[in-house]
């Protein structure tokens, strides 16, 4: 009996943690979604607000998860966080009148402003990252002491704190912060709804729909509900847990191997970063660093997004074919679509609406919010509980917090790049590595993005590439949104790309199958997107920049037609299975094409379209001769 006393107060103890949360959580998106419709303070407290919140609920989380000194080092740095912010909070005017003549409380502030954003970074995303911006941060300590082309400049170390925080004009309280306070912290909100009231029924019927009447079945389900799901989200992770949870099975059991159904699902989830008119958090952070309004971005991933999703269908459509997958007798619940159905289009019917009129990011996101819930309470049969609704909002304002810790950390990084010079002088280095070719400076763009994503979220490595790859570009002749969305479009896929591929992670633990595997199935299914960014430099009319007629229609068409043989030739099928010698056949079409692209020469444009037809009607033919005897093969196999 003593000891069940002795343990009850602990426990008790132990569940105020979830309770305090949950209240930390609903404050936050409550004061973000005023904040949208009434400027309560000035932007700067608006950020230090942001900041504060979000140290507060990583800690909490962590608090929540650990035991012993652990737990109370994260209970430590609530307390600390907490300080910090209020003192910013309190002494505003007051730091930006000395902005340059910090009292030394200030400084001691503005160091554990950093810790703590560094030490939040680490529990949300791991060491790597910290690490990656610690070695960038003090670079110019030491570089201040190298010779050419390794010297930078170094400021003083307390005026070096005080840029990178207690300044509160730069460096955490920075332009990165802001993309994360005033972008996207309403956006993941709102992508935490849609699961929490259950408009995620829509995809698995959708799914089920296009699984039962297709010939690729369930894989092309996956693409088609991960785009769907992609178009109001943006989330990798989200979209492989909510579509991969019912389609990787559904594919396994279809006939796709563990590797393609994981490789299919972390493909397709990817591409909801480039989905229109959401996306991801990095193409909200390319509106904010470039000035571009966001409905342009959106606009001008339309086509890439098109061109990616159409690549993937094919290869699924490819990979059935040589699997001998038949569609899958799921039961599809007409009525059950049609009620989550509103769940899904009024949300997105708006969102599209209001940037089309030009409204704020964040107000939009308002509103996108608003109507999800709104939508959700006004269905008769299904209609969420008010606790899930609550539920909804803890999950996106955890999530929406680690962003923002994110952006705070990267902040740092921008502040350094900024005030050392070692952003002009990376320009300077890219444009004379390249020996001012465009090509070459591209792959070397290409894979330093992908390098930077393999430290972190995709933001953060189109951050810090972009400080120095877009003035590179914009040096040999390309228009600034195109040098962006390069940046941007390339670190998008760094999810899919190893050694890290944090997408093909999370599937492979739900299809079961080998990480290496499934990461390098994934880089096959997903090949479409490593040549888009390439595209769209030399064919700007794919992202919707001015160019001249024919130009730009060759060059769509060849896009097309390359990415098509490209296919082929890797997954080994047309209209039946390829021997060797024809997969490297259906390479021919594809590197004169591609050759076109890059060179503009006609004549390559001829060669590789004629040898596309010449090679489409020889398989056709094929087929008609072969298919009755490839079809009686394979039933007598099965």
């Amino acid at each position: 009996m003593q000891e069940q006393n002795s343990n009850g107060p602990k426990a008790k103890k132990a569940d105020r943690l979830p309770i305090i949360i949950a209240i930390v959580a609903i404050a936050m998106v409550i004061y973000q979604l005023i904040y949208t419709q009434y400027l309560v303070q000035d932007t700067v407290l608006h950020l230090n607000t942001h900041l504060g919140f979000s140290l507060l609920l990583v800690f909490l989380a962590t608090a929540q998860k650990t035991r012993g000194l652990r737990r109370y080092l994260s209970l430590f740095a609530v307390l600390l966080s907490v300080v910090a912010a209020l003192y910013v909070q309190v002494f505003y005017s007051q730091l930006v009148d000395r902005v340059w003549f910090n009292t030394p409380l200030d400084l001691v502030i503005g160091l554990i402003l950093i810790v703590l954003v560094l030490e939040a970074t680490r529990e949300s995303f791991g060491l790597v990252l910290p690490i990656v911006i610690i070695a960038i941060c003090i670079y110019p300590f030491f570089g201040a002491h190298f010779p050419e082309p390794f010297r930078c400049t170094s400021l003083s170390f307390t005026q070096t704190i005080s840029n990178w925080s207690i300044g509160v004009s730069g460096g955490i309280y920075g332009p990165i912060l802001s993309v994360s306070a005033n972008y996207i912290f309403l956006f993941i909100v709102f992508g935490g709804l849609l699961q929490a009231v259950g408009a995620t029924g829509f995809f698995i019927q959708v799914g089920r729909l296009v699984g039962k009447r297709l010939r690729s079945g369930p894989g092309l389900g996956a693409v088609v509900c991960s785009s769907l799901l992609g178009m109001v989200t943006g989330s990798v992770a989200a979209n492989i847990a909510v579509i991969g949870s019912f389609t990787i099975p559904l594919m396994k059991k279809a006939g796709y191997t563990p590797e393609e159904a994981g490789a299919i699902e972390a493909a397709s989830s990817n591409g909801g970063q480039i989905m229109p008119p959401v996306m991801g958090i990095t193409a909200f952070a390319m509106a904010a660093v470039t000035g571009i309004p966001y409905v342009k971005i959106a606009a001008m991933a339309i086509m890439p997004a098109i061109l990616y999703y159409l690549s993937l269908a094919l290869y699924v459509q490819l990979k059935a074919i040589k699997n001998n997958v038949m569609p899958l007798s799921e039961e599809f619940d007409k009525k059950e679509m049609l009620r989550s159905l509103p769940s899904f289009v009024v949300p997105l019917g708006i969102i599209i609406a209001l940037l089309v009129m030009n409204f704020s990011v964040s107000y939009v996101a308002f509103w996108a919010v608003i109507s999800t819930v709104v939508v959700s309470l006004l269905r008769k049969k299904g209609r969420p509980s008010l606790r899930k609704v609550l539920e909804g909002f803890v999950q996106g304002g955890k999530a929406g917090a680690e962003i923002g810790i994110m952006c705070g950390a990267v902040g740092l990084l921008v502040e350094t790049f900024m005030t050392s010079g070692l952003g002009i002088k990376l320009a300077a280095g890219m444009e004379s590595w390249s020996g001012g070719s465009l090509l070459l400076a591209l792959l070397i763009i290409w894979a330093v993005c992908v390098l930077f994503g393999c430290f972190g979220p995709a933001m953060s490595a189109y951050i810090v590439v972009t400080i120095f790859a877009a003035p590179a570009l914009m040096r040999l002749g390309i228009g600034m949104a195109q040098s962006h969305f390069f940046v941007m479009f390339t670190s998008c896929f760094a999810f899919v790309t190893p050694p890290v591929a944090l997408g093909a992670l999370m599937a492979s633990r739900l299809s079961g199958s080998g990480y290496v595997k499934t990461a390098a199935e994934a880089v096959k299914v997903s090949f479409a997107a490593f040549l888009l960014p390439f595209m769209f430099i030399y064919v700007p009319f794919i992202i919707l920049q001015p160019q001249e007629p024919l130009s730009a229609v060759t060059g769509l068409t060849a896009c097309v037609l390359a990415i098509f043989s490209f296919q082929f030739a890797f997954v080994g099928v047309v209209f039946i299975p390829c021997k060797i010698a024809e997969r490297l056949l259906w390479l021919a079409p594809a590197i004169f094409l591609f050759s076109y692209i890059i060179v503009q020469d006609y004549l390559l444009f001829g060669i590789g379209t004629i040898l596309f037809i010449f090679l489409g009607i020889w398989h056709l033919r094929n087929r008609r001769l072969l298919s009755p005897v490839y079809c009686s093969m394979s039933s007598g196999s099965s």
